[in-house]
């Protein structure tokens, strides 16, 4: 069983080149999730004309780790970007709950995988996206993609200082880390 399971694995990320999905410089598509008290939120209405950091994650040890990395930067940002946590696990279970006592910023739950079919990126359920890291422009637009426990902490701090001291704008340019 554990090596069907790894062979589905190796075929969901050999499927996974052939979707690119959105691309750096695509306006990101808005969005509402509900959080764990069951309040339904609208991407763009959480952070009308600030950046945003968006982070889809099942919340397992290496996304954990990133947690205190993201609440860093997002207190550097000084206001001019938000973080922003998707989970992929539902609301019954434990891990979202003990992650959004424990983090700085909101966390919404997508277990249907509805923001990533609506960004080209499917992904098995469960599994975390390919790129599950946005970092978003104040115009909503996709500034950089990756998967965010592939980045060392201090390529990704550099990363996220370009657009933090344009202020968020489109000016900051377009990076992407071709995979």
């Amino acid at each position: 069983m554990e090596l069907f399971h790894e062979l589905w694995r190796l075929g969901w990320r050999l499927r996974a080149w052939e979707k690119t999905g959105l691309q750096p410089g695509a306006l990101f598509p808005d969005f509402a999730l509900t959080d764990l008290e069951g309040r339904r939120h609208r991407l763009w209405e959480l952070f009308p004309g600030k950046g945003a950091a968006l982070w889809f994650t099942n919340f397992c040890e290496d996304c954990r780790a990133r947690m205190p990395l993201l609440e860093e930067l997002q207190r550097e940002a000084g206001g001019r970007f938000e973080v922003l946590a998707v989970s992929l696990l539902g609301k019954d279970e434990a891990l979202p709950r003990r992650a959004a006592q424990s983090c700085a910023f909101p966390v919404l739950l997508d277990p249907e995988d509805v923001v990533g079919r609506k960004l080209g990126l499917p992904h098995p359920l469960g599994a975390c996206p390919l790129f599950n890291f946005f970092l978003l422009d104040n115009q909503g637009r996709i500034l950089f993609r990756h998967h965010l426990s592939a980045l060392a902490p201090d390529r990704f701090r550099k990363l996220w200082r370009g657009p933090i001291t344009a202020g968020g704008n489109r000016e900051a340019g377009i990076m992407e880390k071709r995979q």
